[in-house]
């Protein structure tokens, strides 16, 4: 994998060198061209310094060809993506657009005029080359260009992205598929009738959690999205199987607070609880105060999940990767299910971790448990 990365980079490397290289010849050849036309000038000593001054006036107007195309392609297209495709985020191509060919027009003609002064009144040059006509389609031609290149490329990660998840979906169902669910679920049955017959509710209570999770995880999250009232219970299920493991005589606190409508929402199954699994594998301890504090709040068209907790020094080796393959995991699932319509931030500060996720909702997934 790494010697492909690097045959990849170079090969990247190499095409935008030909492009360049190929697009400075058709200048140069150009240039040569359209500018003079008298004959008898090559008998003057000034050629060589026409010719000097000529190839620097466009080797600069290359050089803005080129700001204009990398401008596109890292700084304009990424972000007109990320907003969801707003027509008000190319604005600022506009912008690039008339500074490139504003400066364009001006070199073009400070270029002119610094020839002129170098020839006597005897001799002429003849353009062929129109700044403002000729100039602007050959920015579009940039412009074409550096948005196929762009779209080009996002495509290819886009479909590596989909190729791993679709790996990892294979080796998850196949794990899966090593232990039969049906044999799980009968088993969980057995155990939670023999509870009821001894008298152990609160064992009886937590098999049924813990079947409801097993049946969610394993039947029910499938689907690209799903009622986000069933990723609450599930995280609510979680919570309460996890306080087993305390006596009641630690000081801990854990609180799960949900604020507005979760019955009218969809969200992207087995997103959220991610971050609820780290947040106590790394922030509970049993012989010091802590405290899991999750937050959801959902609103008519945004919805911000938080989960603030402490950490200790013993596991911040563990806590700076915090989640490992399952953060990575999410982060790529975000980037393909809410595709510039997510914000995560982590933050790590005096011994409190931090992971605000900030979903903007689409209008179907609001909408569609309303209609059902």
């Amino acid at each position: 994998m790494k010697k492909l990365s690097f045959l990849r980079k170079h090969v990247e490397l190499l095409l935008h060198l030909t492009f360049w290289f190929v697009v400075a010849l058709l200048i140069y050849f150009k240039t040569r061209t359209e500018f003079i036309h008298d004959p008898y000038l090559a008998d003057f000593g000034i050629f060589s310094s026409l010719h000097k001054k000529q190839l620097l006036h466009y080797f600069l107007l290359l050089v803005f060809k080129a700001i204009f195309f990398y401008v596109n392609i890292l700084l304009i297209f990424p972000r007109y993506r990320a907003s969801g495709y707003q027509r008000k985020y190319l604005l600022p191509l506009l912008v690039s657009l008339g500074w490139c060919f504003t400066i364009e027009v001006l070199m073009f003609t400070w270029g002119t005029n610094s020839m002129l002064n170098m020839l006597s009144e005897d001799y002429y040059i003849r353009f062929d080359y129109s700044p403002v006509s000729d100039g602007f389609f050959v920015y579009l031609a940039v412009l074409l260009a550096s948005y196929a290149y762009w779209a080009s490329k996002q495509w290819l990660l886009d479909k590596e992205g989909l190729q791993k998840l679709d790996v990892t979906a294979a080796e998850l169902a196949l794990l899966k598929n090593q232990v039969n669910p049906h044999f799980l679920f009968n088993t969980l049955n057995n155990l939670f009738s023999m509870a009821i017959e001894k008298n152990a509710d609160e064992l009886a209570e937590s098999i049924a959690q813990l079947t409801h999770l097993m049946r969610y995880s394993i039947y029910e999250s499938h689907v690209p999205f799903i009622e986000l009232q069933r990723e609450v219970e599930y995280i609510e299920n979680y919570i309460k199987l996890q306080k087993l493991r305390f006596s009641g005589e630690e000081e801990i606190t854990i609180r799960f607070d949900v604020e507005g409508d979760r019955q009218q929402v969809r969200i992207s199954p087995m997103l959220l609880i991610n971050f609820v699994e780290n947040a106590f594998k790394h922030g509970v301890s049993l012989k010091q105060e802590s405290y899991i504090l999750i937050e959801l709040r959902i609103t008519e068209s945004e919805l911000f999940f938080t989960v603030e907790n402490t950490i200790y020094r013993q596991n911040k080796t563990a806590a700076v990767k915090h989640a490992g393959f399952g953060l990575e995991h999410v982060k790529k699932l975000l980037q393909l299910q809410y595709p510039g319509r997510h914000n995560l931030s982590i933050t790590e500060e005096n011994n409190i971790y931090k992971t605000v996720l900030r979903l903007e909702l689409q209008k179907t997934q609001v909408a569609i448990t309303a209609l059902q």
